[in-house]
């Protein structure tokens, strides 16, 4: 088979749309970074893995606004019939994929399984197996079992492929998702391949609000080898691409998009898939865990939320100087997986037990880790920059209150919808845990819809105004200057939005500086708590350097790297001073 050389150049329209992408993002994202995009295949075919999917279409609008190739998306059927997703899918030539859990339906009458006595076969009663289900077939019940179809052997009995781990006996309802045939759907992700072109695919298979990664979906595995089965020569590449956000459903937050090492794929497992059977599953399994490693390198992915927090609090406690924001990403990364590996390490145990005291001792005091080295300052001072601070809001506040109080419609309206859809994401989801992954793509959408609407509301209020007072001007200037106001609310908005980063960034710095001048102590003894737990956690990674630190020469400094070998037993006595301060200041309930 004969292969192109070179990568097709991107089509007018999504070159179009990249640019309108990355306005948005500007608009919704403090700051947006990009890292590794050195890495990405010049002109190679390539399937990128995007995860984890924490922000819905967000993520979508990030990635393509960041990514150096053009790429052709798949794209869930349900998003691709959508009114607004569905037709800015279709116009960037979109892949519509049919997955199994967007066509899950009751099945009839209910199903018994004992794990311990016959792990791979369901007995129904009132079932209508012959007639609901087929191998191949997912049956899903309890707390979200899934069981592989096998075999048919009556209305009442069918076997399962594979036992269902964690499982408990009982008697359930159940949920039928069909297999669904993606002939189609590979050949055409294959011509693309062929012609040098890339595809995107989220491989968690919906989007979700979990701390970690979900279970990677098999599609692109069987996509990458399937190609490769068909066309040896093809060099393709499997590029791994994390979405990393600080706060993913806040207005004006950070994001980092990181492009990993390109991964290439075994001639030897190509032959496996092509074989079938037993080791085609084996090839298909073994680059899942491959792909699984490789998003370690570019995701955060914790097992739960408690543990995330620890763990960036014990990033934030390593080093003292500042770090950019892919390094900050990329030090997360490392920290998660060395944690990870080292959990059973009873020094970790103990380790994070004072990371999470500290972390509670902030939050009883309202303030945050990067505020505490503000603390160290007199009274006097302190009240000299509280004054001036306090200034500096109220006239920032003033300038932007006439943005601010006519976009109160729009903030109530943006405010409203996005929670009323994240409940329904959640009512409609068995992975989701709060449903956030929603909000940031419904604020965009409604402000998207809204925005102009309200605008054009006070466009049409100001000409009124002006065919009723101004009637020395003509027709065609009275509407020249309606259009005017109804252009110029945007870049006020816009304004507003300048105005509200710097403002925060100020308003932050209030409660450190209250602190301070109402009670010096409390900044000393958080001080002197966190400077010894940083010689603490840097100790300890130091001498993990290896699993913490693969490769990262630029992150460790001779100050720090050899801490006093009291540093254990003055950061113990610290907190427990600081714990008798909390006694005495703390009021009885």
């Amino acid at each position: 088979m004969t292969t192109v050389s070179e990568a097709p150049s991107p089509p007018l329209v999504h070159s179009i749309f990249r640019l309108g992408f990355r306005f948005v993002a500007h608009l919704f994202f403090r700051e947006i970074q990009t890292t590794g995009t050195h890495l990405v295949p010049v002109s190679d075919p390539c399937i990128f893995i995007v995860g984890p999917h924490a922000n819905q279409f967000v993520d979508g609008l990030c990635y393509i606004s960041r990514n150096p190739r053009h790429s052709y998306a798949l794209m869930a059927s349900v998003s691709y019939d959508r009114p607004l997703i569905g037709h800015i899918g279709k116009i960037l030539s979109a892949i519509p994929v049919v997955r199994p859990q967007d066509i899950v339906h009751l099945g009839q009458g209910s199903l018994m399984y004992n794990p311990n006595k016959e792990p791979l076969v369901l007995y129904g009663q009132g079932t209508r197996f012959t007639e609901e289900l087929g191998p191949r077939d997912f049956i899903i019940f309890g707390r979200n079992y899934k069981g592989h179809v096998s075999r048919i052997i009556s209305d009442t009995v069918l076997e399962i492929t594979h036992a269902i781990p964690h499982a408990e006996a009982g008697t359930f309802s159940f949920k039928i998702a069909p297999h669904v045939d993606q002939t189609a759907v590979y050949e055409e992700v294959h011509a693309y391949l062929n012609n040098h072109e890339c595809i995107t695919v989220f491989p968690e298979g919906g989007s979700h609000d979990r701390p970690e990664m979900l279970p990677l979906k098999a599609g692109f595995a069987v996509m990458a080898l399937g190609a490769l089965a068909e066309n040896p020569t093809l060099p393709l590449k499997i590029v791994p691409v994390g979405m990393n956000y600080f706060h993913p459903d806040r207005f004006r937050s950070r994001a980092v998009v990181s492009f990993g090492q390109p991964m290439t794929i075994d001639p030897e497992q190509v032959d496996k898939f092509k074989r079938g059977g037993k080791e085609r599953r084996e090839a298909v399994t073994q680059l899942l865990d491959r792909s699984d490693e490789a998003f370690r390198t570019v995701t955060t992915n914790a097992p739960d939320y408690d543990t995330l927090m620890i763990i960036h609090a014990a990033r934030r406690l390593y080093q003292n100087r500042k770090l950019s924001i892919q390094q900050t990403v990329k030090l997360n990364c490392h920290f998660v997986s060395g944690w990870t590996k080292l959990k059973e390490d009873p020094q970790l145990e103990n380790l994070a037990r004072k990371v999470k005291l500290y972390n509670e001792t902030l939050t009883f005091f309202g303030i945050r880790d990067h505020q505490v080295q503000r603390l160290d300052i007199t009274p006097v001072r302190a009240s000299m920059l509280l004054i001036k601070r306090l200034c500096t809001l109220a006239l920032l506040g003033g300038l932007g209150a006439p943005a601010f109080i006519s976009n109160l419609p729009l903030i109530w309206a943006i405010d409203y919808i996005s929670k009323k859809k994240q409940k329904e994401a959640l009512a409609g989801s068995m992975v989701k845990i709060a449903g956030k992954d929603v909000l940031a793509t419904w604020k965009i959408i409604v402000a998207g819809i809204a925005a102009p609407m309200l605008y054009g509301f006070y466009a049409l209020i100001y000409l009124r105004h002006l065919v009723k007072r101004r009637p020395d001007l003509s027709t065609i200037q009275k509407l020249i200057r309606a259009c005017m106001a109804w252009a110029v609310q945007p870049i006020l908005y816009y304004v507003l939005l300048r105005l509200g980063d710097t403002g925060l960034d100020i308003y932050k710095s209030i409660k450190p500086l209250f602190l301070a001048v109402r009670n010096p102590d409390v900044g000393k003894l958080l001080k002197t708590m966190r400077k010894d737990l940083s010689k603490d956690v840097t100790a300890f990674v130091h001498e993990h350097s290896t699993i913490f630190l693969p490769d990262e020469p630029f992150l460790k400094q001779d100050d720090t790297s050899t801490p006093s070998s009291s540093s254990s037993s003055v950061s113990s006595k610290s907190i427990l001073r600081f714990s008798k301060f909390l006694d005495t200041t703390t009021p009885s309930s």
